[in-house]
């Protein structure tokens, strides 16, 4: 089993958390971590790493350094905390990784792996691009008008990809890519997803939705097709294979709700090198001023604490 992932300096203990978590639970398989790192990626975290993956049988980590200015005029999303840019990094896996790997299972590093990955390793993905979960907010029509092609082909979640290499040697896909942010750039929003989705919207295969189970499936308002994915998103509800913290990371301070899956974060992490880490704030200064200002007005009752949840009420995984 060949698994890439992508990572900064931001993303180096949640990803360590995640690749323990393949570990654990595929402690049969033969693995290898492709992990595709920026110059902001320690020594002593790529060590982290290493060690976290190697304590385990047939399992090893290969390190691809790229250099991130080489994205440093692709679209950024504006948010009150921005995603990291490492996420475009996956879009150069042809150039990175030999050529004599011919299929990857991307994963991203705000993930966690509950159970066995062999079923989804073993897909056949003969005459695609590659295979993905739909996206939660996939029922948003806007997203069909921005990026130009039918709602009726979908739209997917890139957090959790198997790839088909030989498909995008075959078909030159990093031109394809820097041909499309070349020429919609203004229509990126939501960075190397809308990217994936935009250039290879003829050539997906779906997953079921336990493979990536993002945040948008357990909210009280849904944005997806309800009507087609309402029984298998109840059913995954239960007992996900891989759950995205799409929204809610665990490891960061100031998230607006607590996602219900955070004890699946921390079970893993209290098991790693990681287990008495800080939580990341990658907020801007301001921001950081904002919520130390409204900490204290909450403290004084001069304002009051949200009462909404957006959440619907789930029991935990773990």
């Amino acid at each position: 089993m060949e698994i890439v992932v992508c990572l900064d300096k931001w993303y180096v203990m949640p990803t360590g958390v995640m690749m323990y978590s393949v570990c654990i639970n595929n402690q049969d398989s033969d693995i290898t971590f492709h992990v595709i790192v920026d110059e902001s990626v320690t020594l002593k975290s790529k060590d982290d790493l290493k060690k976290t993956v190697e304590r385990f049988v047939n399992k090893r980590v290969a390190f691809y350094e790229i250099n991130s200015h080489l994205i440093d005029n692709y679209p950024t999303r504006k948010k009150k905390i921005t995603i990291t840019q490492a996420a475009y990094y996956r879009l150069f896996l042809t150039d990175i990784v030999t050529s004599n790997i011919n299929k990857v299972l991307y994963l991203d590093g705000d993930t966690i792996v509950r159970h066995s990955l062999a079923s989804l390793w073993e897909i056949d993905l003969s005459g695609y691009a590659l295979a993905a979960v739909t996206d939660m907010s996939s029922g948003n029509i806007e997203y069909y008008n921005r990026l130009g092609y039918p709602m009726e082909l979908g739209y997917f979640n890139s957090g959790v990809l198997l790839i088909n290499l030989d498909w995008w040697r075959k078909n030159n896909a990093i031109s394809l890519f820097v041909e499309y942010i070349t020429k919609y750039s203004e229509q990126i929003k939501f960075q190397d997803q809308d990217i994936l989705n935009a250039v290879f919207s003829n050539h997906i295969l779906f997953l079921p939705v336990t493979y990536n189970f993002q945040h948008g499936f357990l909210k009280r308002i849904p944005n997806y097709d309800y009507r087609k994915y309402e029984k298998e998103v109840e059913e995954a509800r239960k007992d996900p294979v891989i759950v995205h913290y799409t929204l809610g990371k665990p490891w960061e301070k100031t998230v607006p709700d607590a996602h219900p899956f955070t004890s699946t974060f921390t079970k893993y992490q209290r098991q790693t090198i990681w287990r008495n880490s800080k939580m990341i704030d990658r907020r801007s200064t301001m921001l950081k001023i904002r919520g130390f200002i409204g900490q204290i007005l909450r403290h004084f009752r001069l304002r009051q604490r949200s009462k909404t949840n957006i959440y619907i009420d789930v029991l935990p995984v773990d």
